[in-house]
C-alpha cells in the first residue's frame, strides 16, 4: 500500500484494503495512513475523510502521520477550512505536533489562497467585459480589497508560522515558501519580501531557494511592484540560487504589469541566451544554463503583451522571428503555410505577433520569389458561445469616452488579460487586421466556415504594393 501512495495509485491502494478486509486481515493504523496517503496524492480528499472516521469506529486511532495525510488530501482538494480543523483536533488532543503536518497545513492554505486570488481576478475581468470597461487593470491588492476576504488565508498561514515557533518546531524552506505563496495570492508582496529576509537570516537550512524567492518575485509582479521583483531577482542569483524559466516568467510578469518595455527585452535576450546585449546589471555572479531558461509560450505572452504594437513594430517583429525560430509557435512541424496558419488557442498578444509575422513572411515570399504571387491568406481562430457577445462588446467599447482619446482599446487594457475571452479571437483578428497595418487590411468570414477570417489576394496585392 505505501508503495501504490508514492506512485500515486491510489485506486490500487484502495482495492487492496479491501482485499485485506475481505481475508479478514488485521487492520491497523499503518494501513489506513498508507491509504490515506494514497488517496491525498490522489485528490480524494473525501475518501480519506471517510478513512479517517472508519479507523476511528474500529478503535484504531490515528497518529501525527495519519493526520498529516489527512491534512494534505484537504489541502490537495481546496479544503482548507478542514485542513485546519484536522490540526486544531490535533492540538486539542495533545498530538505530537510535527513540521510534516504545519507544512501540509500551510500548504493548503496557500493553494486556497491562489485558487482564490484567480477567482478574483477572472471575476474582475467578467465586469470589466460585461460592463465595456477599458480602464487600465488594476493592481491585485486592489482587487482583494473590493473583494470579500473575509478569510484573509495569507494571514492564517503567517499565524501557523508563529505557532509553529510556540511548538519549537523551526519553519524549513517548505514552511516559509507555501506562506510566501499565501501572502503573494493575497496581495501581500510586503510580507513575503520580509519573510525572504527572515529566511535569508535563518541558517543553511531555511535559506531562501529557487521556489522560495520565485514565490515572492511572483508576488511583488502581481502587485505591480515590478522593482522589488527585479531587486529579488537579483539577490538570487548573487545568492547562487539559480532561476528557471518558471522564475524568469514571474520577472516578465511584474515588468509587464509595470509597463517597462526595455526591461523586459533584457530578460528576453537572457532567457535567449544573448548574454552580450542584455543589462550587465541582471547578469550577475550565476548564469543558468540556456536549456533550463528557454523562453516559452508564457515567456512570448508576457513580453508582447508588454510591448506597444505602434511604438515597438520592430522589436515585435525581432521577438517574434526568435519565437519562430524556436519552435515556440508556428512550429515546424504544424500543418502552417504561408497562406493557412492556425491562431486557434493562442492569447491575444501572441495572436496579434503572429499576424504582424505572417503578413510580413507573406510578402517577403512573394518579393522574393518564393511564391509566385499572392493568394488568399485564412486564418484559422476557430469559434466558440463567447463569440455572439463579443462583437457587441468591441463596437460599444469603440465609443467608449476613454478610446475617443486615442487609447488603444485592443491592447493595453481589458483584453490583453482576458483568458475568457479566447473563443472572440475572431473578432479580436479582424480589428487587428484594420488597426495594425497601412492601409488597413479587411477581411471576410466564410459563409461555410465561421471560425476562419480571409484576406483576399487583391487586398493583399495592394497592401504589398504599399510596402514596396
Amino acid at each position: 500500500m505505501r508503495a501504490c501512495a508514492r506512485g500515486k495509485q491510489t485506486r490500487k491502494a484502495l482495492t487492496l484494503l479491501d482485499t485485506v478486509r475481505e481475508k479478514g486481515l488485521i487492520l491497523d493504523v499503518y494501513v489506513y495512513t498508507s491509504v490515506i496517503d494514497a488517496c491525498a496524492k490522489g485528490g480524494m480528499w473525501e475518501r480519506a475523510l471517510e478513512l479517517l472516521d472508519e479507523m476511528r469506529a474500529e478503535g484504531i486511532m490515528p497518529n501525527s502521520i495519519t493526520y498529516g495525510a489527512a491534512i494534505a488530501a484537504c489541502g490537495n482538494g481546496g479544503e482548507w477550512e478542514r485542513a485546519l480543523q484536522l490540526l486544531h483536533q490535533m492540538r486539542a488532543k495533545k498530538m505530537g505536533m510535527n513540521i510534516v503536518t504545519y507544512n501540509a497545513a500551510i500548504v493548503a492554505l496557500a493553494r486556497a489562497s491562489r485558487d482564490k486570488m484567480k477567482n478574483i481576478v477572472k471575476a474582475d475581468h467578467i465586469k470589466r467585459y460585461n460592463e465595456h470597461v477599458t480602464a487600465e487593470n488594476s493592481s491585485l491588492i486592489d482587487l482583494i480589497d473590493e473583494s470579500d476576504n473575509a478569510c484573509q488565508l495569507w494571514k492564517k498561514a503567517l499565524d501557523l508560522l508563529n505557532k509553529m515557533k510556540e511548538d519549537r518546531i523551526a519553519p524549513d524552506v517548505i514552511s516559509y515558501s507555501a506562506a510566501i505563496n499565501a501572502c503573494g495570492s493575497g496581495g501581500r508582496w510586503k510580507e513575503a519580501v520580509q519573510l525572504i529576509q527572515t529566511m535569508k537570516q535563518g541558517g543553511p537550512r531555511v535559506r531562501p531557494n529557487k521556489i522560495a524567492y520565485t514565490a515572492a518575485i511572483t508576488a511583488c509582479g502581481r502587485s505591480g511592484e515590478w522593482e522589488e521583483a527585479l531587486r529579488l531577482y537579483t539577490d538570487m542569483k548573487n545568492a547562487a540560487v539559480l532561476p528557471d524559466r518558471i522564475t524568469y516568467n514571474a520577472v516578465l510578469l511584474a515588468l509587464k504589469n509595470g509597463n517597462q518595455y526595455n526591461k523586459t527585452i533584457e530578460i528576453w535576450d537572457e532567457m535567449c541566451g544573448k548574454l552580450a546585449k542584455a543589462n550587465p546589471d541582471l547578469i550577475t555572479t550565476v548564469t543558468p544554463t540556456s536549456q533550463s531558461i528557454a523562453p516559452d509560450i508564457i515567456s512570448l505572452t508576457e513580453v508582447l503583451g508588454t510591448l506597444d504594437i505602434h511604438k515597438h513594430r520592430d522589436i515585435i517583429d525581432q521577438v517574434m522571428s526568435e519565437a519562430v525560430e524556436r519552435d515556440i509557435i508556428l512550429r515546424s512541424d504544424s500543418l502552417d503555410s504561408v497562406w493557412e496558419i492556425d491562431l486557434s488557442g493562442m492569447s491575444f498578444p501572441v495572436a496579434r505577433g503572429v499576424l504582424m509575422y505572417v503578413m510580413n513572411r507573406a510578402h517577403k515570399a512573394v518579393s522574393g520569389g518564393i511564391e509566385p504571387e499572392a493568394q488568399d491568406i485564412s486564418l484559422i481562430t476557430g469559434v466558440g458561445k463567447g463569440q455572439r457577445n463579443y462583437g457587441k462588446a468591441l463596437d460599444n467599447m469603440k465609443q467608449n469616452k476613454n478610446c475617443e482619446k486615442g487609447e488603444d482599446f485592443m491592447y493595453p487594457s481589458i483584453l490583453r488579460e482576458v483568458p475568457f475571452a479566447t473563443t472572440a479571437l475572431r473578432e479580436f483578428v479582424q480589428e487587428c487586421l484594420i488597426q495594425d497595418f497601412k492601409p488597413p487590411l479587411q477581411s471576410t468570414i466564410p459563409e461555410l466556415s465561421e471560425g476562419t477570417v480571409v484576406i483576399k489576394r487583391d487586398i493583399l496585392r495592394k497592401w504589398f504594393l504599399e510596402k514596396e
